[in-house]
């Protein structure tokens, strides 16, 4: 399964980053997680990564470590033609009402 995994920094302060930066250096994530994409934003607030697994507990273990830093958003994703394809069966259903 895939997620859209975003976070934001809650503690900015140098102290803050260093603590995370140095953490984040020692960090690997469980070996059930692939990271497809990981990126920082360029204003320095936060990031975003692609991640895949099966497991909702990999991804807790993958954020959790970082919680004291940063704010995480995990939202599982699928392909644009499958969500397309499941909002046109929604409509069909809302229209068999009609």
């Amino acid at each position: 399964m895939l997620f859209h995994v975003t976070w934001t920094f809650t503690d900015t302060s140098e102290e803050g980053q260093r603590k995370g930066l140095k953490v984040f250096g020692g960090w690997q994530p469980p070996n059930d997680v692939e990271f497809k994409g990981f990126y920082g934003t360029v204003d320095g607030g936060g990031g975003v990564a692609i991640v895949e697994t099966d497991s909702a507990a990999s991804i807790a273990r993958t954020t959790e470590p970082f919680t004291p830093w940063l704010r995480f958003t995990v939202t599982p994703i699928i392909p644009v033609e499958e969500s397309a394809a499941i909002a046109g069966e929604a409509v069909q259903f809302r229209d068999s009402f009609d």
